[in-house]
Protein backbone atom coordinates (compact mmCIF):
# COMPACT_ATOMS: atom_id res chain seq x y z
CA UNK A 1 0.00 0.00 0.00
CA UNK A 2 1.51 3.37 -1.25
CA UNK A 3 0.24 5.29 1.86
CA UNK A 4 1.69 2.29 4.41
CA UNK A 5 4.87 2.84 2.60
CA UNK A 6 4.99 6.90 3.21
CA UNK A 7 3.56 6.10 6.91
CA UNK A 8 6.30 4.34 7.96
CA UNK A 9 9.08 5.90 6.51
CA UNK A 10 7.87 9.05 7.98
CA UNK A 11 7.87 7.53 11.18
CA UNK A 12 10.64 5.70 10.96
CA UNK A 13 12.58 9.41 10.45
CA UNK A 14 10.52 10.60 13.48
CA UNK A 15 11.95 7.67 15.64
CA UNK A 16 15.48 8.01 14.47
CA UNK A 17 15.58 11.81 14.61
CA UNK A 18 15.77 12.87 11.19
CA UNK A 19 12.83 15.37 12.43
CA UNK A 20 12.89 15.97 16.28
CA UNK A 21 10.04 17.15 18.45
CA UNK A 22 8.93 20.43 17.40
CA UNK A 23 10.22 20.35 14.07
CA UNK A 24 8.05 20.60 11.27
CA UNK A 25 7.34 18.03 8.28
CA UNK A 26 7.52 19.22 4.77
CA UNK A 27 4.10 20.46 3.13
CA UNK A 28 1.93 17.46 1.50
CA UNK A 29 3.15 18.91 -1.90
CA UNK A 30 6.53 18.33 -1.09
CA UNK A 31 6.06 14.72 0.49
CA UNK A 32 4.36 14.33 -2.45
CA UNK A 33 6.70 15.09 -4.42
CA UNK A 34 9.46 13.62 -2.49
CA UNK A 35 7.86 10.01 -2.45
CA UNK A 36 6.24 10.52 -6.00
CA UNK A 37 2.86 9.27 -4.92
CA UNK A 38 -0.50 11.62 -4.77
CA UNK A 39 -1.15 14.27 -2.22
CA UNK A 40 -4.04 11.89 -0.99
CA UNK A 41 -1.94 8.92 -0.44
CA UNK A 42 0.25 11.80 1.43
CA UNK A 43 -2.59 12.75 3.71
CA UNK A 44 -3.63 9.20 4.43
CA UNK A 45 -0.58 8.80 5.68
CA UNK A 46 0.00 12.15 7.89
CA UNK A 47 -3.61 11.05 9.62
CA UNK A 48 -2.14 7.41 10.17
CA UNK A 49 1.03 9.53 12.43
CA UNK A 50 -1.66 12.29 13.76
CA UNK A 51 -3.66 9.37 14.74
CA UNK A 52 -0.55 7.76 16.77
CA UNK A 53 0.07 11.15 18.22
CA UNK A 54 3.46 12.01 16.41
CA UNK A 55 2.40 14.74 14.74
CA UNK A 56 -0.30 17.54 15.37
CA UNK A 57 -1.22 20.56 12.64
CA UNK A 58 -0.73 23.71 13.71
CA UNK A 59 -3.08 26.51 12.11
CA UNK A 60 0.07 29.07 10.19
CA UNK A 61 2.86 26.84 11.25
CA UNK A 62 2.16 23.75 9.68
CA UNK A 63 2.44 19.69 10.60
CA UNK A 64 4.77 19.47 13.88
CA UNK A 65 6.42 16.12 15.61
CA UNK A 66 4.60 15.75 18.68
CA UNK A 67 6.48 12.77 19.70
CA UNK A 68 9.20 10.05 18.40
CA UNK A 69 7.28 7.58 19.09
CA UNK A 70 3.14 6.65 19.30
CA UNK A 71 1.52 7.47 22.04
CA UNK A 72 -1.94 6.59 21.11
CA UNK A 73 -2.95 2.68 21.95
CA UNK A 74 -4.17 0.31 19.32
CA UNK A 75 -3.16 2.43 16.41
CA UNK A 76 -3.87 -0.04 12.74
CA UNK A 77 -3.43 0.41 9.60
CA UNK A 78 -6.88 -0.14 7.55
CA UNK A 79 -6.09 -3.23 4.93
CA UNK A 80 -2.64 -4.62 6.25
CA UNK A 81 -3.85 -7.45 6.75
CA UNK A 82 -4.78 -8.63 3.51
CA UNK A 83 -2.87 -5.99 1.42
CA UNK A 84 -6.12 -4.58 0.04
CA UNK A 85 -7.84 -1.27 -0.17
CA UNK A 86 -9.95 -0.37 3.26
CA UNK A 87 -11.94 1.94 1.13
CA UNK A 88 -13.32 2.40 -1.74
CA UNK A 89 -15.29 4.83 -4.01
CA UNK A 90 -18.27 4.47 -6.36
CA UNK A 91 -20.14 6.36 -8.18
CA UNK A 92 -22.42 4.93 -10.55
CA UNK A 93 -25.26 7.22 -12.71
CA UNK A 94 -28.28 5.47 -11.75
CA UNK A 95 -29.22 1.70 -11.22
CA UNK A 96 -32.44 -0.54 -11.46
CA UNK A 97 -32.90 -4.36 -12.09
CA UNK A 98 -31.96 -3.83 -16.09
CA UNK A 99 -28.59 -2.40 -15.07
CA UNK A 100 -26.71 -1.41 -12.18
CA UNK A 101 -28.32 -3.78 -9.30
CA UNK A 102 -26.09 -6.71 -10.46
CA UNK A 103 -23.21 -4.24 -11.06
CA UNK A 104 -23.03 -2.97 -7.67
CA UNK A 105 -23.63 -6.95 -6.48
CA UNK A 106 -20.54 -7.49 -7.87
CA UNK A 107 -18.54 -4.86 -6.18
CA UNK A 108 -19.98 -5.56 -3.04
CA UNK A 109 -18.86 -9.78 -3.28
CA UNK A 110 -15.40 -8.67 -4.68
CA UNK A 111 -14.87 -5.92 -1.87
CA UNK A 112 -15.89 -8.65 0.64
CA UNK A 113 -16.39 -8.07 4.49
CA UNK A 114 -12.63 -6.51 4.82
CA UNK A 115 -13.32 -3.19 2.13
CA UNK A 116 -15.95 -0.68 2.63
CA UNK A 117 -17.36 0.79 -0.03
CA UNK A 118 -18.85 4.31 -0.60
CA UNK A 119 -21.61 4.32 -3.47
CA UNK A 120 -23.03 7.26 -4.47
CA UNK A 121 -25.49 8.26 -7.43
CA UNK A 122 -25.02 11.28 -9.60
CA UNK A 123 -28.42 10.78 -11.55
CA UNK A 124 -27.07 11.81 -14.83
CA UNK A 125 -25.95 15.46 -13.25
CA UNK A 126 -22.85 16.17 -14.61
CA UNK A 127 -21.71 18.47 -12.08
CA UNK A 128 -23.53 16.30 -9.55
CA UNK A 129 -20.93 13.28 -10.41
CA UNK A 130 -17.67 15.94 -10.10
CA UNK A 131 -19.19 16.70 -6.94
CA UNK A 132 -19.85 13.38 -5.75
CA UNK A 133 -16.26 12.42 -6.93
CA UNK A 134 -14.72 15.23 -4.57
CA UNK A 135 -16.96 14.34 -1.31
CA UNK A 136 -15.26 10.69 -1.87
CA UNK A 137 -11.86 12.02 -2.22
CA UNK A 138 -12.05 14.27 0.65
CA UNK A 139 -13.65 11.21 2.64
CA UNK A 140 -10.60 9.66 2.33
CA UNK A 141 -11.10 6.91 -0.51
CA UNK A 142 -8.24 4.92 -2.08
CA UNK A 143 -9.58 4.27 -5.09
CA UNK A 144 -12.32 5.36 -7.40
CA UNK A 145 -14.56 3.13 -9.82
CA UNK A 146 -16.93 5.77 -12.07
CA UNK A 147 -19.41 4.42 -14.06
CA UNK A 148 -20.20 8.26 -15.87
CA UNK A 149 -23.26 9.66 -17.66
CA UNK A 150 -21.35 10.40 -20.81
CA UNK A 151 -18.44 8.96 -22.64
CA UNK A 152 -17.79 12.52 -24.48
CA UNK A 153 -17.16 14.36 -21.37
CA UNK A 154 -15.03 12.72 -18.25
CA UNK A 155 -15.65 15.07 -14.85
CA UNK A 156 -12.65 17.37 -14.09
CA UNK A 157 -12.71 15.32 -10.72
CA UNK A 158 -11.76 12.34 -12.14
CA UNK A 159 -9.14 13.56 -14.87
CA UNK A 160 -7.72 15.35 -11.90
CA UNK A 161 -6.87 12.01 -10.23
CA UNK A 162 -6.19 10.36 -13.68
CA UNK A 163 -2.74 12.90 -13.83
CA UNK A 164 -2.32 11.77 -10.16
CA UNK A 165 -2.39 8.00 -10.94
CA UNK A 166 -4.70 8.06 -8.12
CA UNK A 167 -6.37 4.16 -8.70
CA UNK A 168 -9.75 4.72 -11.14
CA UNK A 169 -11.37 2.29 -12.87
CA UNK A 170 -14.26 3.37 -15.84
CA UNK A 171 -16.99 0.89 -16.25
CA UNK A 172 -19.07 0.21 -19.41
CA UNK A 173 -17.57 3.16 -20.72
CA UNK A 174 -14.34 4.33 -22.54
CA UNK A 175 -12.94 7.61 -23.09
CA UNK A 176 -10.41 7.36 -26.17
CA UNK A 177 -6.76 9.22 -25.49
CA UNK A 178 -7.19 9.50 -21.88
CA UNK A 179 -4.99 6.78 -19.67
CA UNK A 180 -7.58 5.23 -17.40
CA UNK A 181 -8.36 2.06 -16.78
CA UNK A 182 -11.69 0.63 -17.99
CA UNK A 183 -13.75 -2.83 -17.76
CA UNK A 184 -16.44 -3.15 -20.39
CA UNK A 185 -18.73 -5.13 -22.28
CA UNK A 186 -18.02 -6.45 -25.79
CA UNK A 187 -21.25 -4.55 -26.69
CA UNK A 188 -19.51 -4.49 -30.62
CA UNK A 189 -20.13 -8.29 -30.38
CA UNK A 190 -23.25 -7.83 -28.94
CA UNK A 191 -24.48 -5.47 -31.12
CA UNK A 192 -23.08 -8.15 -34.08
CA UNK A 193 -24.58 -11.04 -32.41
CA UNK A 194 -28.18 -9.44 -32.11
CA UNK A 195 -28.45 -8.24 -35.80
CA UNK A 196 -27.29 -11.70 -37.18
CA UNK A 197 -29.81 -13.84 -35.08
CA UNK A 198 -32.60 -11.50 -36.71
CA UNK A 199 -30.91 -12.39 -39.99
CA UNK A 200 -30.86 -16.27 -39.32
CA UNK A 201 -34.76 -15.56 -38.38
CA UNK A 202 -35.17 -13.97 -42.24
CA UNK A 203 -35.37 -10.79 -41.50
CA UNK A 204 -34.43 -8.47 -43.96
CA UNK A 205 -35.05 -5.16 -43.47
CA UNK A 206 -33.93 -4.53 -39.91
CA UNK A 207 -34.39 -1.01 -37.64
CA UNK A 208 -31.88 0.19 -35.23
CA UNK A 209 -33.21 1.92 -32.32
CA UNK A 210 -31.29 3.67 -29.23
CA UNK A 211 -31.60 6.27 -26.55
CA UNK A 212 -30.59 10.05 -27.42
CA UNK A 213 -27.52 9.35 -25.12
CA UNK A 214 -23.88 9.63 -25.93
CA UNK A 215 -22.09 6.66 -24.65
CA UNK A 216 -19.87 4.54 -26.01
CA UNK A 217 -21.76 1.31 -24.83
CA UNK A 218 -24.76 2.30 -27.31
CA UNK A 219 -22.33 3.56 -30.09
CA UNK A 220 -20.66 -0.22 -29.80
CA UNK A 221 -24.20 -1.59 -30.03
CA UNK A 222 -24.34 0.27 -33.27
CA UNK A 223 -21.17 -0.30 -34.72
CA UNK A 224 -21.82 -3.89 -33.89
CA UNK A 225 -25.38 -3.68 -35.87
CA UNK A 226 -23.43 -1.54 -38.84
CA UNK A 227 -20.91 -4.78 -39.12
CA UNK A 228 -23.33 -7.58 -39.30
CA UNK A 229 -25.12 -6.17 -42.19
CA UNK A 230 -21.41 -5.41 -44.12
CA UNK A 231 -20.45 -8.94 -42.95
CA UNK A 232 -23.55 -10.11 -44.18
CA UNK A 233 -23.09 -7.99 -47.50
CA UNK A 234 -26.58 -6.37 -47.08
CA UNK A 235 -27.28 -2.49 -47.65
CA UNK A 236 -27.88 -1.08 -45.00
CA UNK A 237 -30.72 1.56 -44.82
CA UNK A 238 -29.71 4.93 -42.70
CA UNK A 239 -33.42 5.86 -42.32
CA UNK A 240 -33.94 2.77 -40.40
CA UNK A 241 -32.70 3.91 -37.27
CA UNK A 242 -33.92 6.32 -34.64
CA UNK A 243 -31.47 7.10 -32.23
CA UNK A 244 -33.68 9.80 -29.88
CA UNK A 245 -35.53 8.24 -27.51
CA UNK A 246 -34.91 10.75 -24.53
CA UNK A 247 -37.17 9.32 -21.60
CA UNK A 248 -34.60 6.70 -20.37
CA UNK A 249 -31.44 9.06 -19.88
CA UNK A 250 -30.95 9.69 -16.65
CA UNK A 251 -32.20 12.86 -15.20
CA UNK A 252 -34.11 13.32 -18.72
CA UNK A 253 -37.60 15.32 -18.70
CA UNK A 254 -39.36 13.79 -21.54
CA UNK A 255 -42.04 11.68 -20.78
CA UNK A 256 -42.22 7.79 -22.01
CA UNK A 257 -45.96 8.54 -23.92
CA UNK A 258 -43.98 11.32 -25.98
CA UNK A 259 -41.16 8.59 -26.58
CA UNK A 260 -44.28 6.08 -27.48
CA UNK A 261 -45.47 8.60 -29.88
CA UNK A 262 -42.73 9.00 -31.44
CA UNK A 263 -42.07 4.99 -31.69
CA UNK A 264 -45.68 4.78 -33.31
CA UNK A 265 -44.88 7.39 -36.30
CA UNK A 266 -41.91 5.64 -36.97
CA UNK A 267 -42.83 2.16 -37.32
CA UNK A 268 -45.73 3.56 -39.02
CA UNK A 269 -43.56 5.31 -41.63
CA UNK A 270 -41.36 1.85 -42.44
CA UNK A 271 -43.58 -0.99 -42.37
CA UNK A 272 -41.06 -2.96 -44.50
CA UNK A 273 -38.95 -2.83 -40.93
CA UNK A 274 -40.16 -6.71 -39.35
CA UNK A 275 -37.17 -6.49 -36.66
CA UNK A 276 -35.49 -4.75 -34.64
CA UNK A 277 -32.46 -4.45 -32.50
CA UNK A 278 -32.64 -2.23 -29.61
CA UNK A 279 -30.21 -1.20 -27.29
CA UNK A 280 -32.24 -0.80 -23.77
CA UNK A 281 -34.93 -3.26 -22.63
CA UNK A 282 -36.79 -0.29 -21.20
CA UNK A 283 -36.79 0.95 -24.71
CA UNK A 284 -38.15 -2.47 -26.28
CA UNK A 285 -41.22 -2.08 -23.60
CA UNK A 286 -42.23 1.18 -25.75
CA UNK A 287 -41.44 -0.36 -28.73
CA UNK A 288 -43.95 -2.70 -28.10
CA UNK A 289 -46.39 -0.52 -27.15
CA UNK A 290 -46.10 1.01 -30.17
CA UNK A 291 -46.13 -1.86 -31.94
CA UNK A 292 -49.67 -3.16 -30.09
CA UNK A 293 -51.01 0.80 -30.64
CA UNK A 294 -50.75 -0.09 -34.46
CA UNK A 295 -52.09 -3.84 -33.92
CA UNK A 296 -48.84 -5.50 -35.26
CA UNK A 297 -48.12 -8.11 -32.30
CA UNK A 298 -44.74 -8.88 -30.95
CA UNK A 299 -43.15 -11.58 -31.88
CA UNK A 300 -45.88 -12.44 -34.44
CA UNK A 301 -45.31 -9.55 -36.80
CA UNK A 302 -42.18 -7.52 -35.19
CA UNK A 303 -39.15 -9.36 -33.77
CA UNK A 304 -37.24 -7.60 -31.05
CA UNK A 305 -34.25 -8.39 -29.53
CA UNK A 306 -32.36 -6.02 -26.63
CA UNK A 307 -29.62 -5.89 -24.08
CA UNK A 308 -30.11 -5.91 -20.36
CA UNK A 309 -33.42 -7.67 -19.64
CA UNK A 310 -34.41 -8.14 -16.22
CA UNK A 311 -34.67 -11.62 -14.00
CA UNK A 312 -37.83 -11.29 -12.52
CA UNK A 313 -37.91 -14.86 -11.87
CA UNK A 314 -41.00 -15.48 -10.25
CA UNK A 315 -43.10 -13.36 -12.49
CA UNK A 316 -43.76 -16.40 -14.95
CA UNK A 317 -46.36 -14.22 -16.67
CA UNK A 318 -43.50 -11.47 -17.63
CA UNK A 319 -42.84 -11.29 -21.51
CA UNK A 320 -39.33 -11.96 -22.11
CA UNK A 321 -37.58 -10.63 -25.11
CA UNK A 322 -34.46 -12.13 -26.89
CA UNK A 323 -31.78 -10.42 -25.85
CA UNK A 324 -28.25 -9.98 -25.08
CA UNK A 325 -27.63 -10.43 -20.95
CA UNK A 326 -24.07 -8.36 -20.20
CA UNK A 327 -21.72 -9.82 -17.64
CA UNK A 328 -22.90 -7.44 -14.50
CA UNK A 329 -22.17 -8.73 -11.86
CA UNK A 330 -18.19 -9.42 -13.43
CA UNK A 331 -18.33 -5.90 -14.24
CA UNK A 332 -18.25 -4.93 -10.76
CA UNK A 333 -15.77 -7.69 -9.69
CA UNK A 334 -13.33 -7.03 -12.20
CA UNK A 335 -13.75 -2.82 -11.52
CA UNK A 336 -12.41 -3.57 -7.85
CA UNK A 337 -9.35 -6.15 -8.83
CA UNK A 338 -8.61 -3.53 -11.18
CA UNK A 339 -8.63 -0.73 -8.25
CA UNK A 340 -6.80 -2.73 -6.12
CA UNK A 341 -3.82 -3.84 -8.62
CA UNK A 342 -3.69 0.21 -9.19
CA UNK A 343 -3.24 0.40 -5.50
CA UNK A 344 -0.43 -1.96 -5.78
CA UNK A 345 1.04 -0.28 -8.72
CA UNK A 346 0.04 3.40 -9.43
CA UNK A 347 1.38 2.77 -13.54
CA UNK A 348 -0.81 -0.03 -14.45
CA UNK A 349 -3.62 1.12 -16.57
CA UNK A 350 -5.78 -1.78 -17.82
CA UNK A 351 -8.40 -2.51 -21.05
CA UNK A 352 -10.96 -4.92 -19.92
CA UNK A 353 -13.41 -6.68 -21.67
CA UNK A 354 -16.40 -8.81 -20.98
CA UNK A 355 -18.14 -11.02 -23.68
CA UNK A 356 -21.74 -10.92 -23.69
CA UNK A 357 -24.38 -13.65 -23.48
CA UNK A 358 -27.53 -14.05 -25.43
CA UNK A 359 -30.75 -15.27 -24.44
CA UNK A 360 -33.88 -15.81 -25.83
CA UNK A 361 -37.81 -16.21 -25.02
CA UNK A 362 -39.90 -15.68 -28.11
CA UNK A 363 -38.16 -18.28 -30.18
CA UNK A 364 -35.69 -20.74 -30.06
CA UNK A 365 -32.60 -19.35 -29.92
CA UNK A 366 -30.22 -20.77 -27.11
CA UNK A 367 -26.62 -19.36 -27.83
CA UNK A 368 -23.78 -18.40 -25.36
CA UNK A 369 -21.21 -15.96 -26.55
CA UNK A 370 -19.28 -15.45 -23.11
CA UNK A 371 -16.79 -16.76 -21.60
CA UNK A 372 -14.63 -15.86 -18.05
CA UNK A 373 -13.49 -12.01 -18.34
CA UNK A 374 -10.15 -11.38 -20.14
CA UNK A 375 -8.22 -8.26 -19.76
CA UNK A 376 -5.86 -6.92 -21.66
CA UNK A 377 -2.76 -4.31 -21.33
Amino acid sequence: MLYKRVYEALRDSIAQGTYAVGDKLPTEAELSKQFEVSPITVKRALDLLRTDGMIMRRPRIGTVVTSSTPTASGTRIAGESDGGPSLIGCVITSFDDTFGNKVIEGILAAAGADTHVVLKRSGGDIAEEDACIRALVDAGVEGLILLPSSSEYIPPAALELVAKRFPVVILDRLFDGIPVSAVCSDNLAGGRAATEHLLELGHQTIGFISSASHVSSSDDRRNGYIHAHAMNHLPLENQAELRTIASTVPGSSETTEHDIARLVEFVEQHPDITGYVVGEYNIALMLREACDRLGREVPADISIVCFDHPDAFFDTRLFRYTHIRQQQRELGEKGVESVRRQIASPSEIEKGWLLNTSDASDDSLRVHLGCLPTIHT
